[in-house]
This record gives C-alpha cells, sequence and structure tokens, in this order.
C-alpha cells in the first residue's frame, strides 16, 4: 500500500528537498520536515518503526525538525542489544527463527547482554531453509521428514549438489495432485496454483484442455498420478456456486437499484485519472442507513445460495476493507491489452473482496461482520475490465453512533485506525457465544503498491505482546500456502493489529499491484472471487487445525 501514491505533488516536491543519498550502506539520510512523524515516515517508506528507532539509536517515538536519520530502507543486518531484547523477540521481530540467530551470531546461550552487537541475517520465507556448511541434501530431507526425491522435486534439482546460503524449500508449496471439482477448468486450477496450464497438460499427459470432476491431476513432474493422495477435499478450488436455491421464498429489502448500484451511482461509468473522486451523495447519518440497508439485502442473498459446509459453525469472523471513506489506498495507473491508460483506486476493489469473502465464510457456516460498510454496492462484476471502478467517498464506519449528526468517515489516521478496532471488539462482544465459542478472527483485505516487494500475496502479522504476534504469526502461516505461488508472512507494525479484540488478526495483501499482471488480475472480476476463495481455504485450514 504505497503512500507515495497518496500523497500530493507538493509532499513529494518537499520530500525530494529533505532527502540525500546516505553515508550509511543500506539506509537513507534523512531530514525531518515540520510536518513529519516518525510514524508516518515508517509507512511512507514502508519501514517498520521499531527499525527506525533501532537504526537511529532512538529512546522514543519523537522527532524535530531538521534532525537527521537513516532510514533501513534495506533491512537491518546488525544491531546493539537493548533492554528488553530477547532471542524469542528479535526472532518475531526481523522473522527469523532463533536457531539461526544462535548459529550466525556463535551463540551458546540465549542469554544476550546489553550492548553485545549482533548480526540479523535475511528473513527465511516459511517453509524454506537455508543451508548451513557442512549440510548435505540427505540430512536436510531427513530432518524434514522428506525424501531426497521429494526434495529434490520441490526445488527442481537433477542433482544433490547445494550451497552454504542456499535456499531450499522443505514445504509442499502445493499438494502433489488435485482432485478435479465441479465446474473447474484447467485454466482455474493452473491459477490457483501459479503454475502454467501447458506444465499440467505434459505432466499428466493430457491430450488437450478438457478435464472431468473426480479426475486426479499431478501437480509436479514426473508423478504416477494413480499414487497420488490429493489434497484432503476440506477446501473448495472452483468458484462458488452463486446460483439461488428458492429466491422467490425469500423477502428482499425494497431498495432504490440501478444496476449493480443501490441509492445511487457514480456520475463518471469509470476512474478517468489518479486525482478524480466524488463526494457522497448524502451525510454520514443517511449513507450509514443505506449501508445497513444494502447490507441486509446482501446477506439475504447470500442466504439463498446452496450452503457449502458446516466448518465454520462456531467462528465469529470480522472482515475489515482496507482504506475506504477518505482514504483511497493506493491508485495506479495501468495500460489495458490495447495500450490505454485504466486507473484503479485500491479501496474499491478491496471492498469487493472482502464482500466475496463474506458471502463464502458465510456459507462455510461462519458468523461474519464488517468494521467499513458501502452505501451504494455490495459485490460488483462491472461491465468489463477497462471499466475501472470509480472513487466514491462515501463508505462508512459499521456503527450508528460512529456517524451521528455530521459524522466522519473512514481515514488512515491513529483515531480512524482504532476505531476500526472499536467496531470489531463491539461487534464481537455482541455475536452470541454459540456463533463464537471456537474462536474469533480479524482479517484486513488490502492490495498494496510496492516495488520492493515481490509479486506474489503478502499475509501480514504484528502484535502488541509475544504472545498476540504469535497467535497473528500462526494464523498468516496456516493462510499463506492457500494464496498462491510466492505468498509469503511477514511481521510489519501495523496498530490496527495491535491490541486487536480478535483472537488472532492478520492483514492480507491479496494483490501487489505494482506488478502490471497483480493489477490486471485486480480487475477481473472472476480472479477477485478466486482471491476471496483462497482466503477462505486458509480460514478453513486454519479452523480445522484448532
Amino acid at each position: 500500500m504505497s503512500f507515495l501514491n497518496r500523497i500530493n505533488y507538493h509532499a513529494l516536491l518537499l520530500s525530494a528537498l529533505f532527502l540525500t543519498a546516505s553515508s550509511v550502506t543500506g539506509a537513507l539520510n534523512y531530514t525531518v520536515a515540520p510536518t513529519d512523524t516518525l510514524y508516518g515516515l515508517s509507512r511512507l517508506y514502508e519501514v517498520p518503526l521499531n527499525w527506525i528507532i533501532r537504526a537511529n539509536n532512538l529512546e522514543s517515538e519523537i522527532i524535530r525538525p531538521g534532525q537527521n536519520i537513516e532510514i533501513p530502507v534495506n533491512g537491518i543486518h546488525s544491531l546493539e542489544v537493548r533492554p528488553g531484547d530477547t532471542l524469542s523477540a528479535l526472532s518475531m521481530e526481523f522473522n527469523v527463527s532463533q536457531e539461526e540467530l544462535r548459529r550466525i551470531n556463535n551463540l551458546d546461550t540465549e542469554s544476550l547482554k546489553i550492548g553485545q552487537q549482533l548480526k540479523v541475517p535475511s528473513p527465511v520465507p516459511a517453509g524454506t531453509y537455508r543451508v548451513l556448511p557442512g549440510d548435505t541434501l540427505l540430512a536436510i530431507a531427513f530432518h524434514f521428514g522428506l525424501t531426497v526425491d521429494k526434495l529434490r522435486m520441490y526445488n527442481n534439482m537433477n542433482g544433490d549438489v547445494i550451497h552454504p546460503a542456499q535456499l531450499l524449500i522443505v514445504k509442499a508449496p502445493r499438494p502433489e495432485g488435485h482432485e478435479v471439482g465441479s465446474g473447474e477448468s484447467l485454466w482455474t486450477i493452473a491459477q490457483r496454483y501459479g503454475l502454467a496450464m501447458s506444465d499440467l497438460i505434459d505432466w499428466n499427459a493430457l491430450a488437450g484442455n478438457v478435464i472431468h470432476p473426480g479426475e486426479i491431476l499431478a501437480l509436479y513432474p514426473g508423478l504416477d498420478r494413480s499414487g497420488i493422495l490429493p489434497e484432503p477435499r476440506i477446501t473448495l478450488a472452483a468458484l462458488p456456486d452463486r446460483r439461488p436455491l428458492k429466491p422467490e421464498n425469500i423477502p428482499r429489502p425494497d431498495i432504490p437499484r440501478n444496476g449493480e448500484y443501490y441509492f445511487s451511482y457514480p456520475v463518471k461509468k469509470d476512474q478517468p485519472n489518479d486525482s478524480y473522486w466524488e463526494s457522497p451523495d448524502a451525510p454520514a447519518a443517511v449513507d450509514y442507513r443505506r449501508s445497513r440497508q444494502v447490507l441486509e439485502l446482501f446477506q439475504t442473498e447470500t442466504r439463498t445460495l446452496p450452503a457449502l459446509s458446516t466448518a465454520l459453525k462456531g467462528w465469529h469472523i470480522v472482515i475489515d476493507p482496507g482504506h475506504g471513506g477518505l482514504d483511497p489506498g493506493a491508485i495506479v495507473t495501468v495500460a489495458d491489452g490495447n495500450g490505454n491508460p485504466v486507473v484503479i483506486t485500491e479501496d474499491e476493489y478491496a471492498y469487493d473482496i472482502s464482500m466475496r469473502l463474506h458471502s463464502t465464510l458465510i456459507r462455510h457456516g461462519a458468523s461474519v461482520s464488517m468494521t467499513i460498510l458501502s452505501p451504494d454496492h455490495h459485490i460488483r462484476n462491472g461491465v468489463d475490465a477497462r471499466q475501472t471502478f470509480v472513487h466514491r467517498k462515501n463508505e462508512v464506519y459499521n456503527g450508528a453512533s460512529h456517524n451521528e449528526n455530521a459524522g466522519w468517515r473512514p481515514v488512515g489516521t491513529i483515531e480512524g485506525l482504532d476505531l476500526r478496532k472499536i467496531i470489531a471488539e463491539s461487534e464481537i462482544r455482541s455475536t452470541p457465544s454459540s456463533q463464537k465459542h471456537k474462536g474469533t478472527l480479524f482479517i484486513s483485505i488490502h492490495a498494496d503498491n510496492t516495488p520492493d516487494l515481490p509479486a506474489g500475496t503478502a499475509v501480514l502479522f504484528d502484535g502488541e505482546t509475544d504472545s498476540e504476534a504469535n497467535r497473528s504469526r500462526d494464523l498468516a502461516s496456516a493462510l499463506a500456502p492457500y494464496l498462491g505461488s510466492g505468498s509469503f508472512i511477514r511481521r510489519q507494525p501495523l496498530r490496527v493489529l495491535k491490541n486487536n479484540p480478535a483472537d488472532a488478526a492478520v492483514l492480507v495483501e491479496a494483490r501487489n499491484i505494482n506488478y502490471a499482471s497483480n493489477a490486471w488480475a485486480l480487475r477481473s472480476s472472476e480472479l477477485r472471487e478466486q482471491d476471496a476463495l483462497m482466503i477462505a481455504n486458509g480460514i478453513l485450514a486454519w479452523a480445522k487445525s484448532r
């Protein structure tokens, strides 16, 4: 969610005047401007707040105009132990294992001394192992309960030669096989696992693109399909059936409708440029009442759809659509297939994925609530991918008391982020015990624009305490394997995840729209449906493991 897309020309110019090349490798030297805060710089450069504090030996978050600080944009590779540091805390902060910290620093105890200098290795992605001097493929395979053949297969290796510092995949990035479900195609299966259709055809000796329900497909080369055990059928790889059961018997709220919009609709047919936006046409109190009617209609329509399972019965899940209201999130301009510019506004698409996830979770038996609501739509397919959703600043907080009188729309300030947690706490507290006795989750949905991160889906976690961070990290680790090729988890200071009222909370960056392929995918209603489904699959896996 790059803030560079949301600050105006004058802010960019000011930053340029205050930013110079650093004499410290891997950092930028920044002269604090009068309006700067440490939190704001952390968000602007997407560097954890605590890293900036460490890099500058700061005792608090207070900075002053004219002060020179180092911003470690390329990470921290060494540090001085401060009061309160432990191997466990450092492991969480830098997303590396305690074992790696001990090995790289030749530590024979977990005790640390104030002022001690430590090296910080680069984070190791979940499900991988960094080769150490003396390691062999056989020893690594034995350590992780694998055969050497499987370890080679996961890493596309032909021999046994490995090198120190090499990263090896030790947890299958996908199952060995997949059982074709009703309504699936070779394309949707390839998209789910990040594979090429041509590879699936070659690995399974298919004559063409035709596949049949119940057929087992190999997801790696060289496997005998007759001996493959597909992944457990807890999840549904096909797009959910959205055909209603008996719509004529379900009462619906009678509200004004125009296509996919209710009450009002955009002036423009699509987003014309990155600075365009449309004001609300009603006060926040009115838009809140409208949004509740639209939500009631949405939930009524969802109840007409076939149930998918009861696997999430007893779970209450709060969905937090990223940004909204006065905060559009990332705004990027990309080219369509004809080279014409199209503009994508993050909050509009994050909300669509959120509503699709909402529907799928209900159909698996979950109790679901929202922190942010739209007064004029729920799920939108759009006319086509070239007509992007218009940035309308009319979303509201999901709470009557927050919209009284003039009210205030969602904003990205500290108060605005805290209000999302207050709403989540209220929703959880008002949910009957029978609908939350198994647990509560908080899932924030975004679509970032970050050039220095990979294209894969990011699952971010954090916590005010080690206990909260561990629960958040466990949920992130459960979700990531279901979010497609290249997905990863990362600890990042996020206020909305600290002191969160849910049992576990994560922020999912469904698409990094810095990459053209992801920006294109976000515009596709089918792929947004697939994104929501994959997140739901991860939640199902989490619930099953509890």
